[in-house]
């Protein structure tokens, strides 16, 4: 039997430490769970001033069990304290150039997040140390991650895919 494993902490989400960027970047559609359509870069019309859901305590009743089943692994925070560093401030509403960084950010940073997930599960599930240090290797890149090029991103995924490939023989 193999023990329950954890994902590290820093990839675990906590909207408190995020100005809802979920609720604004992607698009989400009533079929998927999300009880309206909405397109991307668009504030969810629920989304308050404060940068927090005006319906979280009726989500499920209200039709949305899609915005409670959404993960971004930690990526909002994350990319939040990038934009209060480089910044001064992630408010998206006021200040077009950091909302016009944020939303390009957001899919890498997400994306980054998911891949640590996977390697870091992964290792600790195969004990193989060369995903661990992957993954360490990647994290180490963090603060270059909202401004990665195209060709970084996809470097990356490659060697994310080439690294997870044996797992999926076995």
């Amino acid at each position: 039997m193999i023990a329950a494993v954890q994902l590290p902490q820093r990839l675990k989400a906590d909207c408190s430490a995020c100005v809802a960027l979920c609720c604004v970047i992607p698009p989400f559609d009533a079929v998927q769970g999300f009880g309206f359509d909405k397109p991307a870069e668009t504030a969810c019309h629920h989304l308050c001033a404060d940068h927090r859901c005006g319906i979280h305590d009726r989500l499920i009743d209200l039709g949305f069990p899609g915005c409670i089943a959404f993960d971004c692994l930690g990526a909002g925070q994350r990319l939040t304290a990038l934009a209060v560093e480089r910044f001064g401030s992630a408010d998206w509403r006021a200040q077009p150039e950091v909302a016009r960084w944020l939303f390009a950010a957001y899919p890498r940073v997400r994306q980054v997040q998911e891949w640590l997930a996977q390697l870091s599960l992964a290792a600790a599930v195969s004990g193989q140390a060369g995903l661990q240090a992957l993954a360490d290797e990647l994290e180490a890149e963090a603060p270059r991650w909202a401004d990665w090029r195209a060709d970084e991103l996809v470097g990356w995924q490659h060697r994310v895919a080439d690294a997870l490939a044996p797992l999926a023989r076995e």
